[in-house]
């Protein structure tokens, strides 16, 4: 088996410099002689080409990359075996990948950093409807093209992809493949790759974009393993609209429990790209006393003169997510999220707050204020819904509750 390197011919390609290295092989751009085009082709590293077992997932990601047509995955042109060492061609992708971007630049600005993630999503869905689990998504395997401000992400390097009817395979030494700073916590305690483990590591993928480090970390690899299945799902802060659009896809692709995580690529897609469109801060509030019902209680409210919007700004966002992919204590989220509202538009003390956000809640229910659009699908109190749009029962619940929590003294 001789070398290989810049300026040989493998197939029908001439090597040029290389571009990339890993565990597997190296990558060099190169020209395709019969046809004037460049391609990235991958060299696998000559000790692996006698492993059957390697061989076959070879093949198989030949074979799944070039069955996808997608425009954020990238497409096959070819593979094959030159003296002993297996090849395979790519369309090539000038912009590098995100860990590379990452590594020398630091996150990009907020939209194009969504937009970079609702691509990957994009080339997940279409991998999932094709029947595939990418099972190593990860920075370094997203490519980047960029046709001036514009940039586009493609998912690559299938080389851990299994068809979704496949059985799983024995686990390695080190416990199963993939990388651990974005692996699903199940995949480590032996669970099996799917849909929901991919969108796991989608989710560390736009936790990175957006902040330029992984979701969680540690000094050795238990201890971020652990942080993986103890450590709470990272946030971004503040209360804009596009923070809260977020922070509800975090929550969905980051839950601990595959059973209660959001597996449909196609809706992450959708979310992010909703999400970069909203205001990255809040919005300013026009406010008026909130009218209330019932002579016993009309002299508390307006003692303390509750706030309320009298407009509506901004687009509805979707309802509340099935009990599924919603976050593990919706309650706990509306309530804190309201008692924050009320104490913010004055008048009220922390503790009289949060008694009037419990109480609204007990009384309405939250599936009756989400219906009168009171609460995201993140379940964030959304203070711009006009106290006038609101039914007759909640905005009673709302003049009770005050009644019952806010102090005459």
């Amino acid at each position: 088996m001789g070398d290989i390197g810049v300026g040989s011919v493998v197939g029908p390609y001439r090597l040029g410099r290389r571009i990339g290295s890993g565990g597997m092989g190296v990558v060099h751009e190169a020209v395709d002689t019969a046809l004037g085009r460049s391609v990235a082709l991958k060299l696998i590293s000559p000790h692996l080409a006698g492993d059957p077992g390697f061989r076959a997932r070879f093949t198989r990601e030949a074979r799944a990359q070039a069955a996808l047509e997608s425009p954020h995955v990238v497409g096959v042109l070819a593979h094959g075996e030159h003296d002993g060492r297996l090849w395979l061609a790519t369309r090539l992708v000038a912009g590098g990948d995100l860990g590379a971007m990452l590594r020398h630049h630091g996150a990009p600005d907020a939209v194009t950093a969504l937009g970079i993630a609702a691509d990957v999503a994009a080339g997940l869905a279409d991998a999932h409807a094709a029947g595939l689990v990418h099972r190593d998504l990860k920075p370094a395997n997203v490519l980047l093209h960029r046709d001036g401000d514009r940039v586009t992400a493609l998912l690559t390097d299938f080389g851990l992809a299994r068809s979704l009817d496949q059985e799983p395979s024995h686990a390695s030494p080190t416990g199963t493949a993939g990388t651990p700073s974005w692996m699903a916590p199940e995949l480590h305690t032996g669970g099996r790759a799917g849909p929901a483990s991919d969108a796991y590591s989608l989710g560390c993928l736009l936790w990175a974009a957006l902040t330029g480090a992984p979701p969680y970390a540690g000094s050795s690899n238990y201890e971020l393993v652990r942080a993986h299945r103890e450590q709470p799902v990272p946030q971004l802060p503040g209360r804009a609209p596009r923070a809260a659009a977020v922070n509800d896809v975090l929550r969905r692709t980051l839950a601990k429990d595959p059973a209660g995580r959001e597996a449909d690529a196609g809706r992450v897609r959708d979310a992010l790209r909703h999400a970069a469109t909203l205001p990255d801060e809040p919005a300013r509030r026009r406010t008026a006393p909130l009218v209330v019902a019932g002579l016993a209680v009309a002299a508390a409210v307006v003692a303390v003169v509750a706030l309320w919007p009298d407009t509506g700004t901004g687009p509805d966002l979707a309802p509340a997510p099935p009990a599924t992919t919603a976050p593990a204590d919706p309650r706990a989220v509306a309530v804190d999220s309201l008692a924050e509202d009320l104490v913010d538009r004055g008048g009220l003390t922390d503790e009289e707050a949060r008694c009037t956000a419990e109480e609204w809640v007990e009384r309405s229910g939250l599936d009756r204020m989400a219906a009168d659009g009171l609460f995201d699908g993140a379940w964030q109190f959304r203070g711009d819904v006009p106290m006038t749009e609101l039914s007759r029962r909640v905005a009673a619940d709302a003049a009770d509750a005050t009644a019952a929590c806010v102090s005459l003294d």
